[in-house]
């Protein structure tokens, strides 16, 4: 119960994609497919894959599950670059030889699925409009898209100590660390029960012993300790407070929308710069996955020189009502 702010998540169901793809995932719709009537019907031919206006709105719904989007009359053409780069990519695995074996299928299958209980499993499908097998199948596909995408991009240069460095001195606002804070509470349902525990820490009563005892926060397990968190990252109630406190006293009873807290401020690390010796590896990172998004530009742009690509526009239009 740290309560910090997140970003929403993507399920795994509809994630396990390459980098580069990911960027334009969200443009797709679901339920903006062809009509019962066009759905044998070939839309788009890229080499020798032949995608009907059926799989095409199977493949916008399984990708775009859960996610908010905007309106699709908007984006027709991103929809359709993505799904080209998708089968040009499958193309080309299907040209060099590029497979994956039932083993890494099974295995990254097994991965995905460990994050779940049985029953949130079927409903993440069921939320996804896929059955099991059709699911499975598009997990094979992601997973030879990845594998070809490793082989492409497997020679490019890394960055050397020179291009970090200039990246650093560059970007040096971006590798600022926060103010952070380490802290310990305890969290009661009522403000009576915080109360009489407020009451008997002023007594010199032990909080880590109150907070195992009596917390109802997931931490108080562990005396109530929290780790580590940056400011920015705590619902509003509890940073205003938090971070006005002296280290090591214990603060009033506080309300949140998430019960009644009594805090006390363990540790505290002022907001700074970071060194370059602390950031190499990230920038080197940032740096690789850069010059490979550049690469999979330019490659997947030659490949469309490579296979042949038709759409038929007039099942296209028809198909994005």
């Amino acid at each position: 119960m740290i309560h910090c702010k997140t970003n929403k998540t993507r399920s795994l169901l509809t994630s396990y994609s390459v980098t580069f793809c990911l960027c334009l995932l969200p443009f797709l719709i679901s339920g903006c497919g062809p009509s019962d009537q066009a759905k044998d019907k070939v839309v788009i031919v890229v080499g020798s894959r032949q995608i009907t206006t059926d799989q095409l709105r199977k493949d916008m719904e399984f990708i775009s599950a859960d996610m908010d989007l905007p309106d699709h009359n908007r984006i027709r053409e991103q929809i359709l670059e993505l799904v080209i780069d998708h089968y040009l990519i499958l193309e080309y695995g299907r040209r060099m030889g590029i497979s994956v074996s039932e083993k890494e299928v099974e295995r990254a299958i097994k991965e995905i699925k460990s994050g779940y209980t049985e029953g949130s499993f079927k409903n993440a499908l069921l939320r996804g409009y896929v059955d099991l097998e059709q699911w499975e199948e598009r997990i094979r596909e992601q997973f030879l898209v990845n594998k070809v995408i490793k082989e492409v991009t497997e020679n490019i240069t890394p960055p050397d100590y020179q291009d970090v460095k200039r990246y650093f001195e560059d970007n040096k606002d971006e590798f600022k660390s926060p103010e952070m804070l380490e802290f310990r509470q305890i969290v009661t349902r009522s403000r009576e029960e915080a109360d009489a525990l407020l009451n008997r820490l002023n007594n010199g009563e032990d909080m880590h012993q109150l907070a195992k005892k009596y917390s109802i926060s997931p931490e108080a397990e562990n005396g109530g300790k929290v780790g580590w968190v940056a400011r920015g990252h705590l619902e509003e109630s509890m940073e205003k407070v938090l971070f006005s406190m002296p280290r090591s006293k214990t603060s009033p009873v506080v309300k949140t929308p998430y019960g009644f807290h009594i805090f006390e401020v363990l540790s505290v690390r002022p907001e700074g710069g970071k060194h370059l010796p602390a950031v190499i590896r990230e920038i080197e990172s940032r740096l690789l996955i850069q010059r490979r998004e550049l690469f999979c530009k330019k490659w997947l742009s030659d490949l469309r020189s490579q296979f042949e690509i038709k759409i038929n526009q007039d099942l296209l239009i028809g198909a994005h009502p």
